[in-house]
């Protein structure tokens, strides 16, 4: 979340100033999977860790094998020479170790587990030019490193209340062809979606939705959930029941505040102007 805010701070400000935010979203194919176990480690060193810490690292990493099944036939074992395992604690780091001079290769961009994302404020033709280097740059970088890079889930996406979409970026694909770079007017960037005019509106309107089935499932199961815990050895009490009948009174009314204060919200958040972009 802090990536995030710290990103659309940076984007409110800039859009002060005029122009429009592009953003090139990049993804590697197969990101974890594709790391060179030589290269990683050589990465370590440059960055000057202590013998013994990489040592540890090329442990773990070494030794791995792995076999191919076809029907029920399997190959012969061989040495897994690239890839960082999956799951561990330890595989996220290595891997954002492995893509942490991207920063000076690209600029200005942030980073998640196996995409980056890099962006440009707007002005000019010659801000657009060092974006689409930066694109250039960042295919030399995958080439360098071994990490091809997932050109159809690769786009760009401007953010403005009213964008200009005129400039073409252009990417290599994998047979070296150079193909536009896919528009896109909306992007899901760690869980959220980012619109073109920020007004995250269809976010909005997907986490109400999510809301009120959740207060669906409730309110259409609250006899099943409620009763057995109210009504728990009611013998024993019975003669006592008008303080459990007031006590799922009160429960029902505490589900019905929540469902009309949600749609409150509901109402006042589509009503509602971003102010970044005024």
């Amino acid at each position: 979340m802090l990536q995030l805010l710290h990103m659309f701070d940076r984007w409110t400000e800039c859009l002060k100033g005029g122009g429009q935010i592009d953003a090139i979203y990049s993804d590697f194919e197969k990101a974890f999977d594709k790391v060179p176990h030589r290269r990683l480690i050589s990465k370590l060193y440059s960055y000057g860790l202590h013998d013994s810490i990489i040592t540890w690292i090329y442990e773990f990493l070494k030794a791995r094998q792995y076999t191919v099944k076809v029907n029920i036939s399997y190959s012969d074992l061989d040495i897994v020479t690239s890839g960082i395992p999956q799951g561990s604690v330890l595989g996220p780091l290595l891997f954002l170790i492995y893509i942490n001079d991207l920063l000076d290769t690209c600029g200005s961009y942030s980073e998640d587990a196996d995409d980056a994302k890099f962006f440009r404020h707007i002005l000019t033709d010659d801000d657009r030019n060092d974006l689409q280097c930066a694109v250039d740059a960042l295919q030399n970088w995958s080439r360098k490193w071994l990490l091809n890079l997932n050109v159809k889930k690769c786009q760009v996406v401007s953010f403005r209340r009213h964008v200009d979409k005129g400039y073409t970026y252009n990417i290599c694909d994998s047979n070296s062809h150079i193909i536009p770079l896919e528009r896109g007017n909306k992007v899901l960037d760690l869980g959220v979606w980012f619109d073109e005019k920020l007004s995250f509106s269809e976010y909005i309107q997907t986490k109400i939705n999510k809301t009120n089935m959740m207060l669906g499932i409730i309110k259409r199961n609250f006899k099943h959930l409620t009763v057995p815990t109210l009504y728990c050895c009611i013998l024993v009490w019975l003669d006592h029941i008008s303080i459990i009948l007031l006590c799922r009174h009160h429960i029902t009314k505490e589900i019905l505040r929540l469902w009309k204060r949600c749609r409150k919200s509901y109402k006042n958040s589509t009503g509602a102007e971003t102010a970044a972009l005024q």
